[in-house]
């Protein structure tokens, strides 16, 4: 059984030449993925770039060749996570500071996780609301990060059949 730290190598590493002409079709494809997920343009650049750095650090850890793309839009997701909490965590609030809403109806939040018990709540704010992923969140429960990722997908899956029973709607992409 491996570890979380303890990676086996791909029985074929990129080669320098394989990961640049990677790089030439994906970095553009990386920064309009991070783009869309809300992340400024100049700082989507910096994150592309330094999500295809890793990548070539660690590419010995690519499992399959053809999804070098993937493999790095995951990284760049995780330093999105990452930057997120980083700016969360020493975010100092003074008095000129501006107070902004979120972007989502909080009635319809607290509503959805009021559904919940709450073991499945703390998990989907975390996850959803704080952005820690299934490795992180994993230790803290004693479970595996396959166990919280199906967790999270069983949550899922009750609260939109609980939703349906009282007539709402949850979007199918949460």
């Amino acid at each position: 059984m491996t570890t979380l730290n303890t990676f086996e190598p791909s029985a074929e590493v990129l080669t320098e030449k394989q990961y640049e002409v990677a790089y030439s079709k994906g970095y553009p494809r990386t920064v309009r993925f991070l783009l869309s997920t809300g992340v400024r343009g100049d700082l989507a650049e910096e994150m592309a770039q330094a999500a295809w750095a890793r990548g070539w650090e660690r590419r010995a850890q690519l499992k399959s060749q053809g999804a070098v793309g993937v493999w790095v839009n995951t990284i760049a997701k995780n330093l999105v996570r990452v930057d997120f909490r980083r700016k969360r965590m020493t975010e100092e609030l003074n008095e000129n500071s501006a107070v902004v809403e979120p972007e989502y109806d909080r009635s319809a939040v607290f509503e959805i996780l009021s559904m919940c018990s709450p073991v499945d709540r703390e998990l989907l704010q975390q996850h959803y609301l704080e952005g820690w992923s299934s490795n992180e969140i994993a230790p803290r429960l004693g479970i595996s990060p396959i166990s919280v990722r199906v967790r999270l997908m069983r949550i899922k899956q009750s609260l939109r059949t609980a939703m349906g029973l009282r007539g709402l709607v949850m979007p199918e992409a949460a």
